[in-house]
């Protein structure tokens, strides 16, 4: 690559599967003019192949200062737009790439995750750029989700094959009213992004969005989605990934829940409790510098916020789509609920 060098060994936090480092870090090469985007434009098929051997791709050094730096360096990859709608969580648009990363203070950690899993269509790639890094933590943890679908089938044979053969039934709750406007993560009520207060209304809109079957409406504002069942596990271009967020995607354990997709019983505490190790054994913390951008394989790779301190910012832009699997149908009810459409 005659403008940018692919880096080796330089990141005490890289971590070796099959073979492949991950991340893989790239530098300007000594005779380039550190410009990202015109980098990407000469390398771009080079680049993409590296991505899909390493699943993700760190970018050091370069002069990315502004969300139009990201953005020209985004439009120089020659991917589709991908179109971030309205969530359960704050992200303004700066421009018409590029948005702010989750809003939320940056104490509050983010579990791992795809991003978007649950959505009708999530990016197929996914980028981060580290405006302003944390001056304590805050790292972004990003974890192979191959390793961890082995890993899991390694640990908990039983527990796996009754996923592949029943499914999984996940239900995921919004922010209730006291939540709104606040700096949480989950921030938005039920009727602020689905731009309705009508129930019916947002039963039509959720499974417009998302890959959902039903809601159940709660008196304090909040909501619960309800998935399922489906599969947690999904095969594309030969990797397989874990795309749903079992353990939610913050520390309030009482947001999630998940029960087998034929209603016997709960995912047991210890299938949690392996997952959550997996992660944890497997994942590498990425410490930002000023400028980095990161390039992710979204189909292969989830990643986490670790708790940060003011003024961490980062920005995030998507590309592609990838299409999720529609979710099936609910003929019955596992738990006791306020009101179900």
């Amino acid at each position: 690559m005659g403008f940018l060098r692919f880096v080796e060994g330089s990141l005490a936090e890289e971590k070796f599967f099959s073979g492949d480092v991950f991340p893989k870090m790239l530098l300007p090469a000594a005779s380039s003019d550190r410009d990202l985007a015109k980098s990407v434009a000469a390398e771009r098929e080079s680049l993409a192949a590296a991505l899909d051997r390493h699943r993700a791709l760190l970018f050091r050094g370069f002069d990315v200062a502004s969300e139009h730096d990201l953005e020209l360096a985004v439009e120089a990859f020659g991917w589709d737009l991908y179109q971030f709608q309205n969530g359960s969580t704050t992200r303004t648009r700066l421009t018409n790439r590029v948005y702010n990363a989750n809003e939320a203070s940056p104490e509050y950690p983010i579990h791992f995750h795809h991003e978007l899993s649950m959505r009708v269509e999530a990016p197929s790639k996914l980028f981060f750029f580290c405006k302003e890094p944390s001056p304590v933590a805050g790292e972004t943890a990003i974890v192979p989700s191959d390793v961890v679908v082995e890993k899991m089938e390694e640990r908990l044979p039983a527990v796996m094959e009754k996923l592949a053969e029943v499914g999984l039934i996940h239900f995921s709750k919004t922010g209730s009213d006291a939540d709104a406007k606040t700096d949480v993560v989950f921030n938005r009520t039920w009727k602020s992004f689905l731009g309705t207060d009508d129930k019916v209304e947002a039963l039509k809109r959720a499974r417009e969005m998302l890959s959902c079957n039903s809601i159940n409406f709660f008196d304090d504002g909040s909501a619960e989605v309800v998935y399922g069942p489906l599969k947690p596990v999904q095969e594309r271009g030969g990797k397989r990934a874990w795309f749903v967020p079992i353990l939610g995607h913050t520390d309030d354990r009482a947001m999630v829940s998940n029960v087998f997709g034929d209603g016997s019983a709960p995912l047991p505490p210890a299938a949690l409790d392996a997952y959550a190790d997996i992660l944890a054994e497997n994942c590498v913390d990425i410490k930002w510098q000023r400028g980095d951008v990161l390039l992710l394989d979204n189909a292969v790779v989830q990643h986490a916020r670790r708790p940060g301190k003011p003024p961490r910012h980062l920005l995030v832009s998507g590309c592609g789509t990838l299409p999720m699997p529609a979710t099936g149908w609910l003929n019955h009810s596992s738990r006791p609920k306020q009101e179900v459409l």
